[in-house]
């Protein structure tokens, strides 16, 4: 009886929390619900000349594709946009910084992913040292973010410019 009480007194406590870790990452980093009023990315954004590319690693559905706009930097940056098979976007990703898929990164990283037909967003810092952090957040709070480099603005640029042809 005492541990039901105390988990239950310890569940109130937690739930009056900003951030609460409610999952990990299969690193063990832990994701936190939270708010992007408190994010602060790690790695700026970046612009100039920049290319389009298809990723090849984009996860897709039955009949989406994937599109992407690389800017060398630096920073380093890809934004990639993937689309259903109705060409309606479902995911928004920005990655800014280290964009090795080595775990042994040689720098910083910042990640800006909306799942646009979820309703949610993940923003993440990855340090070259120290702990990670990994937040989730509401898309509302997200879409036209200044601190996040307008990401629905973005959005639509990358469309606009890789819309078509690769």
């Amino acid at each position: 009886m005492r541990l039901y009480f105390l988990v239950t007194v310890s569940g109130l406590f937690l739930s009056g929390c900003t951030s609460v870790v409610y999952q990990r990452l299969s690193d063990g980093v832990p994701v936190s619900r939270g708010s992007a009023a408190t994010f602060f990315p790690l790695v700026p954004n970046s612009s100039g000349a920049s290319h389009c590319k298809e990723p090849t690693a984009a996860p897709l559905g039955p009949g989406g594709r994937a599109v992407a706009l690389v800017y060398p930097g630096p920073p380093e940056r890809q934004v990639t946009v993937t689309l259903d098979q109705d060409g309606v976007p479902t995911k928004y990703v920005d990655v800014r910084g280290d964009l090795s898929v080595s775990d042994d990164r040689a720098g910083d990283r910042t990640t800006i992913g909306l799942y646009l037909d979820q309703g949610y967003a993940v923003l993440s810092n990855h340090p070259k040292s120290g702990e990670a952090v990994v937040v989730e957040v509401p898309l509302d709070e997200v879409l036209t973010s200044d601190a996040l480099g307008d990401p629905s603005d973005m959005m639509q640029h990358v469309l606009a410019v890789c819309g078509g042809a690769i």
